[in-house]
C-alpha cells in the first residue's frame, strides 16, 4: 500500500515543481515587444541639436544667420533692420547715371532671397533690362551680360553695403587684411587727421565658374569712425576700379549710400546719384 502511494506522490510533485517554475519564468519575462518598449522611457531630444527639415522655415522665408561672419553681422546692423533672419525687403534705388558725358535715370531694384538678392535694373529709354543673382550671373535681357553692360551691372551690384552683407550666403569668403589703416600717401604723417579704415578682402567662391564677377575680390574700406562703407577697390581686366561711396542717408531706420563715383587711374568714369529711395516688405 506505501509503495502504491508513493508511485502516485512522485509524479505529482515533479508536475507541481514545474508549473512553479514555469509560472515564475513568465513573470518575469514581459509579455510581448510592445510591452517592452512601452517600459523603456522616452529621452527628450538634447538642446542645441538642429530642429526638423520642416521647421527651418516660418512663412515661406528661411532664417539667415548673419552672425556668420563678424564683419558682415555689424554692417548689418548699422545699416537698419532689412536684415533681420526672416525678413525679405525690396529695395528701390532711383537715381542719374553719368558715364562721361552720358546722364540717363535707372532704377535698380534689390529684392531679398534666402540666399541673398536679385537685382535687377532698368535704364530709362532702353527696352531691355539688366539682372543679376548668384545662379544666373550678370544678364542683360535674359542674354549673358558683355563689355559694358557687365562692367556697369556689377558696379552697381557688388559695390554696394548689401552685398557686403549677403555674399556670405553664396559661399564668399571674409578676411580683414587691415585695421585702422591710413591713405597711402599718409603713412608715417603724424598730423595726419582724415579717416581710418578697416579693410575686408571679399574673395568669391571659384565654384560660381563662369557665373564669377570679372573681379573675383573686392576691398570694402570700412569708416573706423562711422562703421559705413567709405570706398571699394576691385578689377576690371587687369586694371583697378576704386568706387567712392561719399555720402549716405538714412530712411525710417534703414541707411543706404546716395553717391558713388567710379574711378580709374584717378578719372571718374562713372557716378551715380540717388533721387529717391524706398524699402518695402516683399
Amino acid at each position: 500500500m506505501l509503495q502504491r502511494h508513493k508511485r502516485i506522490l512522485w509524479p505529482l510533485v515533479i508536475v507541481l515543481v514545474t508549473a512553479v517554475g514555469t509560472l515564475a519564468f513568465m513573470i518575469k519575462r514581459p509579455r510581448n515587444l510592445s510591452e517592452r518598449s512601452r517600459s523603456k522611457p522616452i529621452t527628450a531630444p538634447a538642446k542645441g541639436r538642429g530642429a526638423p527639415a520642416s521647421a527651418a522655415k516660418t512663412n515661406g522665408a528661411t532664417a539667415r544667420n548673419l552672425s556668420l561672419q563678424p564683419e558682415a553681422f555689424n554692417l548689418s546692423r548699422r545699416l537698419g533692420q532689412r536684415f533681420s533672419p526672416r525678413r525679405r525687403d525690396i529695395s528701390t534705388f532711383i537715381g542719374t547715371l553719368a558715364i562721361g558725358a552720358d546722364q540717363k535715370i535707372i532704377t535698380a531694384i534689390r529684392r531679398q532671397t534666402d540666399d541673398g538678392e536679385q537685382v535687377e535694373i532698368h535704364v530709362a529709354g532702353s527696352l531691355g533690362f539688366f539682372t543679376w543673382e548668384a545662379s544666373q550671373g550678370t544678364l542683360s535681357s535674359g542674354a549673358p551680360a558683355m563689355g559694358s553692360d557687365r562692367e556697369l551691372i556689377e558696379r552697381l551690384v557688388f559695390d554696394n553695403a548689401d552685398q557686403f552683407v549677403f555674399a556670405q550666403f553664396r559661399g564668399a569668403t571674409y578676411q580683414t587684411i587691415a585695421q585702422h589703416a591710413r591713405p597711402a600717401e599718409a603713412r608715417g604723417s603724424d598730423s595726419y587727421s582724415g579717416p581710418l579704415w578697416d579693410v575686408v578682402r571679399i574673395a568669391e567662391p571659384e565654384q560660381l565658374g563662369r557665373k564669377l564677377p570679372q573681379s573675383h575680390w573686392r576691398l570694402y574700406h570700412i569708416n573706423a569712425a562711422t562703421g559705413l562703407i567709405d570706398k571699394v577697390v576691385s578689377e576690371e581686366q587687369g586694371r583697378t576700379i576704386v568706387a567712392e561711396i561719399t555720402n549716405w542717408t538714412t530712411q525710417a531706420g534703414e541707411t543706404a549710400p546716395t553717391h558713388i563715383t567710379w574711378k580709374r587711374d584717378n578719372q571718374t568714369i562713372m557716378e551715380f546719384s540717388l533721387t529717391n529711395l524706398t524699402f518695402s516688405a516683399q
